[in-house]
């Protein structure tokens, strides 16, 4: 048997191999309120086995460390040069394929899933990945600390040396004065994924565990769609109102603070090409008599919750999903009307279409569409809108994404873009939104619901898993963890220092596309940036 020390963002795979020499000792430079991670490669295992782990200081075992092992995932397509998959798209201009920006050529599996683990467990394979973690609080005391981390199974022992460095800096709990961050989530498959039914006793206590992992995240946004808190009764919406409240109640305990009212309507019968929207709660067109009436029902019930509550600065509002020249003209009447009836309430909706100035309140394209157009988007925000950014199925490539066959690297760099463009907030619409035959420890490409023979990308589908017991974090989800992270000491650094925020900023990224590709290089532009915020 062998062991070595990884970072924790580079990736690896159950065929990886320890290097010769293996790497016995690692650095990891951490900023109070942080967390410290490390990961763990142990090859030779006896399937089955017994393998056993903990974290020593002096000597002596380290209270408060949680350990994890790591789950491999699928990864049966790569991803596409424009988007999708490298099989869809086919006869595009240019080309979607092949990708050269993938860190494997599929098919492959990967590491992503985290699986909290006791101190041992049974080797799955011949090779086992884990995870150590330390958080460590706003109140430590800065300086370097040694640890040691022993492996063993059978008669195999490895001794590792974990340093950790913690800087004098401070990282904020996400909350209301933190960088905006929002992943659109199943309340269905909180309950399906776990065997629960829906709004029962274990429902709630299940949705608490999701906030959590929401909140570490360093989420502190949390949209509800209209399905979720209202029913037609007698062809009319009625609001659940003490529905919606418990649910504000359990996001707001977790931390979270931005409630995202979810889409009033949709395309016409759900085709991309549509120019009109319906109701998103009953097939009648949105803008039209019957839909109004429908609007002012909806508008109406949740804003008198929303003054009753006190929610006016927390609530933002989308009107339907990702709006384009085709249906500007009906979503400026749809937007209209919600404002009517919600008034003060801003909008927000995915969309890079400069046909809609005017009409939307914080705008949030694609990144390689913010980046190609930047300063279309930059004058809006000189009128006063908000830019918020996202990623989904597109854009493949070079482009920052989160995806299963891209280097762990990007993910935290969302956090750096973020702060570089001066952005106001970023969403994703997949944190456990797996389709009813997806077992995502199974199934990570699947068909797009929008037809067309189109896939989407491994991974698009999720970043958490569903876990025994409550939801399990995943690589990519915790590696813009840190990207959030380090966002909030780029943004503390520029109201002091703009020039070195800048400056620091640039030694990881200068544009969505380009960026330090491999861990090494974004911990040295992390370790000046903490240096500079200490």
């Amino acid at each position: 048997m062998r062991a070595e020390l990884r970072d924790p963002l580079e990736n690896i795979y159950p065929d990886s191999t320890v290097a010769d020499p293996p790497r016995l000792s690692f650095t990891a430079d951490v900023a109070r309120g942080g967390i410290a991670s490390v990961h763990i490669l142990v090859k030779g295992c006896e399937p089955g086995g017994e393998v056993s782990f903990d974290l020593l200081e002096g000597g002596r075992p380290v209270r408060g460390a949680s350990w994890y092992v790591l789950r491999d995932v699928p990864v049966e397509e790569n991803t596409g040069l424009t988007g999708f998959t490298e099989g869809s798209m086919k006869g595009a201009e240019p080309p979607n394929s092949p990708n050269p920006y993938v860190v494997r050529r599929a098919p492959f599996r990967t590491y992503d899933g985290m699986e909290p683990a006791p101190a041992d467990s049974a080797a799955a394979s011949d090779t086992v990945a884990l995870r150590c973690e330390m958080a460590v609080p706003l109140g430590a005391k800065p300086g370097t600390r040694i640890f040691e981390i022993r492996v063993r199974s059978g008669d195999f022992l490895e001794r590792l040396r974990w340093k950790t460095v913690i800087h004098p800096a401070t990282i904020p709990p996400a909350g209301k004065m933190t960088f905006p961050v929002t992943n659109w989530f199943s309340y269905e498959n909180v309950a399906g994924r776990h065997g629960l039914v829906m709004w029962g006793d274990g429902y709630w206590d299940m949705l608490e565990k999701y906030a959590r992992l929401m909140a570490r995240g360093r989420q502190n946004v949390f949209w509800i769609p209209l399905q979720v808190v209202f029913e037609m009764r007698d062809g009319k919406p009625v609001l659940n109102r003490d529905r919606l409240k418990r649910i504000v109640r359990i996001f707001t305990k977790a931390g979270l603070w931005y409630i995202e009212g979810g889409h009033v309507a949709g395309r016409t019968g759900g085709k991309w090409e549509a120019t009109t929207f319906d109701f998103a709660l009953a097939p009648v067109l949105a803008t039209s008599p019957e839909g109004h009436r429908h609007i002012v029902a909806v508008c109406s019930q949740l804003m008198e919750e929303i003054r009753n509550n006190g929610w006016q600065g927390r609530w933002i509002q989308h009107a339907t999903d990702e709006p384009t020249a085709g249906n500007a003209a009906d979503y400026r009447i749809l937007v209209g009307m919600i404002r009517k009836y919600m008034p003060g309430i801003p909008i927000l909706d995915a969309t890079m279409e400069p046909t809609l100035v005017g009409s939307v309140d914080i705008w949030c394209p694609q990144v390689q569409e913010y980046q190609k157009h930047r300063e279309t988007f930059e004058e809006q925000r000189s009128f006063g809108d908000r830019v918020w950014f996202y990623t989904c199925c597109f854009p493949g490539g070079p482009w920052l994404n989160r995806l299963l066959d891209q280097e762990l690297v990007r993910p935290a760099l969302f956090g750096w873009a973020a702060a570089l463009f001066r952005l106001d907030g970023f969403l994703h619409w997949g944190l456990n939104q797996y389709r009813e035959d997806q077992n995502p420890f199974l199934k990570s490409v699947i068909g797009n619901w929008g037809g067309g023979g189109s896939s989407l990308p491994a991974g698009d589908t999720h970043v958490i898993y569903p876990g025994a017991g409550g939801p399990w974090s995943g690589l990519r989800f915790e590696s813009q963890r840190e990207g959030w992270e380090d966002c909030e000491l780029l943004n503390r650094l520029r109201e002091r220092n703009a020039r070195a925020a800048e400056r620091i900023a640039r030694k990881a990224i200068r544009g969505f596309d380009d960026y330090v590709r491999n861990a090494a290089d974004f911990r040295r532009a992390r370790r000046a940036l903490l240096e500079a915020c200490s």
